[in-house]
């Protein structure tokens, strides 16, 4: 407890004086700043302990399982977890490929085959590529997991370099089969970074590839079925150039998402036009770096409800620093890095991006290649915007909800971002949606388009919340259990008719809220709320005029918050 506090106290004392876009690399304190051939980096909630955890991709020395521990620091775990990989890993990708509710993690190698880890749920991983048919041979530059077919299973994408790229269909036992011919995803190029993304605003999963060499950029349109079209051309998105990573994100809040290529020299901004076209706004917005650019993320930095395009460059291959892109909200950028952290002059590889210390900010983290070590930029902006965050959860669409489109619509602006799993160079930001909000107050509609179809809404909802949302079971403020077992909450019975009964108990004397909300998150009882002794503490619901349906018992702490679904039976 005295570390943490210490660390949010240094924490407040930095923000004093700033409004704007503030990070401070914090990666020596944090304990990731290993030194070495760090290309790639992977964000996923591997242990289901809340905390964004990290998964980092190396040549010649181990790969990296780091463990947050909830106090700003890092363990590496990937000896005891079983992903110690040493070889030439370039790439991974977390997800749930067997839908049990823990991810999995599959590894993109440049000199060995390729390796598919399935998650035992205690921690530790077990290596099933042989079984699982994807351990497969190439200089693998780019792993993505996505449904392309809707039928409740992620798939796999394998892009390699100057040799066949790979689509695999999971069959959903564990196996995948090679499907590449049937899919016409066929790409012998120099493949770089690659995404799936819904482009068309249809409702599957499109596949955007980057190449080396001058070779032209290839967009390939789903059919809603797995079988895809190449529309690089009539799409105007065949741009030749030396490209490596890519990431998606809306730039100007139409509802289309756009797309950022890092080049080596300049790189490249695609505009969609929401007509299955897309403009290069490269030079009018401003966001054409010449350096030797690999990873690149979309993330609202400020949370004033406008993407911002951070980029990775190499400095040593090429003499220019990283750079952050504010968005102006105008469809131009302003790079507003320079003289800070963020543009550090090393040998930049991979990025992703989470809020990894939960307090409402996008972080960002940066794989360097030499021995400069990897970098946490933790996101100290001071100012009075709002945010919320969106984790999914699905039950007829795949577990992780891979491919799921969230819009939210607030103080004026409308805003979209998609679960991806597999973007940037080498890399993968959180599963975890996170939207800035400005000085709005309130969420005045969020609408998730599940995978499978299904569309769910929900209004009037309260800014700078985590919501959980399972498919077609309803909303739970706050993703995030407490860090701690120090609170325990429990209720009874579920389903209940008459009366609700809540028991807390709690380590510690402390602050607590109990409160009963409705699956759109609106609180229809509060049951306690002030500073509460250490001990056990019961309450009981009587419900009065309220509709049967679903509802959540919430305690919300300092350190916290903790829900229980029931169900009020008629």
């Amino acid at each position: 407890m005295k570390r943490r506090a210490l660390f949010f106290s240094f924490t407040l004392l930095i923000l004093r004086g700033y409004g704007q876009a503030y990070f401070q690399d914090l990666s020596l304190q944090a304990g990731v700043n290993n030194t070495g051939k760090n290309y790639g980096v992977a964000i996923g909630d591997y242990n289901n302990d809340g905390r964004e955890d990290i998964y980092v991709s190396r040549h010649i020395l181990p790969n990296l399982l780091y463990r947050n521990n909830g106090d700003g620091t890092f363990t590496d775990m990937a000896g005891p977890a079983g992903v110690a990989h040493e070889g030439t890993t370039t790439c991974s990708v977390w997800g749930d490929i067997d839908n049990d509710g823990d991810l999995d993690l599959y590894l993109g190698n440049r000199d060995e085959a390729n390796i598919l880890y399935l998650n035992n749920g205690d921690g530790t991983f077990a290596d099933i590529s042989e079984s699982a048919g994807v351990n497969t041979l190439f200089r693998t530059r780019a792993v993505l997991f996505g449904d392309i077919n809707r039928d409740g299973f992620i798939d796999l994408y394998v892009a390699n370099m100057a040799a066949p790229n790979y689509m695999f269909r999971n069959n959903g036992d564990n196996t995948f089969t090679n499907i590449t011919l049937a899919s016409n995803t066929q790409d012998y190029g120099i493949a770089m970074g690659s995404i799936f993304f819904d482009y068309d605003n249809d409702g599957d999963l499109d596949l955007y590839l980057t190449h080396d060499a001058n070779q032209p950029y290839i967009l390939y349109q789903n059919d809603g079925t797995g079988r895809f079209t190449d529309v690089s051309e009539e799409s105007n998105t065949n741009y030749a150039g030396q490209g490596m990573g890519v990431d998606v994100g809306d730039m100007n809040n139409d509802g289309y998402l756009d797309i950022y290529i890092t080049n080596l020299y300049e790189n490249t901004l695609l505009l969609n036009n929401g007509d299955g076209a897309f403009s290069n706004q490269t030079a009018s917005a401003g966001v054409g770096d010449l350096g030797m650019g690999w990873g690149t993320i979309w993330l609202d930095c400020e949370n004033d409800g406008l993407q911002d395009i951070y980029v990775s460059n190499d400095s040593y291959f090429s003499p220019f620093p990283n750079l952050l892109y504010r968005n102006k909200g105008d469809n131009t950028f302003q790079a507003i890095s320079h003289s800070s952290p963020l543009s550090s002059m090393y040998g930049g590889y991979g990025v992703a991006s989470a809020d990894f210390n939960a307090d409402g900010r996008v972080d960002i983290f940066l794989a360097n290649s030499g021995n400069d070590g990897n970098q946490l930029f933790v996101n100290l902006t001071n100012n009075a915007n709002n945010w919320v965050k969106v984790k999914l959860e699905g039950t007829q669409s795949n577990r992780a909800a891979i491919g799921a489109r969230v819009e939210i619509q607030a103080g004026g602006k409308k805003m979209v971002d998609e679960v991806i799993a597999g973007a940037s160079y080498a890399s993968h930001n959180s599963f975890i949606l996170h939207f800035g909000l400005g000085a709005a107050t309130m969420i005045d509609r969020l609408a998730i388009r599940w995978p499978n179809g299904l569309v769910e809404e929900y209004e009037q909802l309260t800014a700078n919340q985590s919501y959980l949302v399972t498919e077609g079971e309803g909303l739970v403020v706050n993703a995030l259990m407490l860090s701690s077992p120090e609170t325990e909450l429990q209720a009874w019975p579920t389903p209940f008719r008459d009366q609700l009964m809540a028991s807390i108990r709690q380590e510690e004397a402390g602050w607590l809220r109990l409160s009963i909300r409705d699956i759109n998150g609106r609180t229809v009882a509060t049951l306690a709320e002030g500073v509460f002794p250490a001990g056990s503490h019961f309450f009981e619901w009587l419900p009065d005029g309220i509709s049967p349906g679903v509802y959540f018992c919430q305690l919300q702490t300092r350190r916290g918050h903790q829900a229980i679904r029931t169900i009020f039976l008629p």
